[in-house]
């Protein structure tokens, strides 16, 4: 009888640690996320305004995940360039090819702001999990 109560007593701690854990990843998520959107509004190019204003940070997949977007016309243009002066880095083509951003009469240099904040978050969530990482 004892050893059926120790593993009910086990299960419960084992479920209240995976809650804990879900819980401390998922605030970590969003502490990148909000990170990464004050870097994008940092390193967004400034006219007047409106780009930096329009970044924006939101959780998904239930707080596991976070999208940092900017809600302009012309983000795409500023991120990736135009013309003859489109410059898409590396594992990014996907994403920037939904903007056809190589087209046109008119070239503008690309001033990235957006995939430096995502690579930054990427490198400090990677570092933010490890710590959860089970040692041997």
């Amino acid at each position: 009888m004892s050893i059926v109560k120790n593993l009910g007593g086990a299960k419960r701690s084992f479920r209240l640690q995976a809650e804990n854990l879900k819980t401390k990843i998922k605030t970590d998520v969003e502490i990148v996320g909000r990170k990464a959107e004050l870097r994008a509004k940092q390193y967004a190019p400034v006219d007047l305004g409106k780009l930096r204003q329009n970044i924006f940070y939101e959780a998904t997949n239930n707080g596991f995940g976070a999208r940092v977007t900017a809600n302009v016309e012309y983000a795409a243009f500023q991120e990736f360039g135009t013309g003859g002066l489109v410059d898409i880095p590396k594992g990014f083509e996907n994403v920037a090819k939904q903007f056809h951003t190589g087209n046109g009469k008119m070239s503008m240099k690309a001033q990235p702001y957006l995939i430096p904040a995502a690579k930054e978050g990427f490198q400090d969530l990677l570092k933010r999990l490890k710590k959860y990482e089970r040692r041997k």
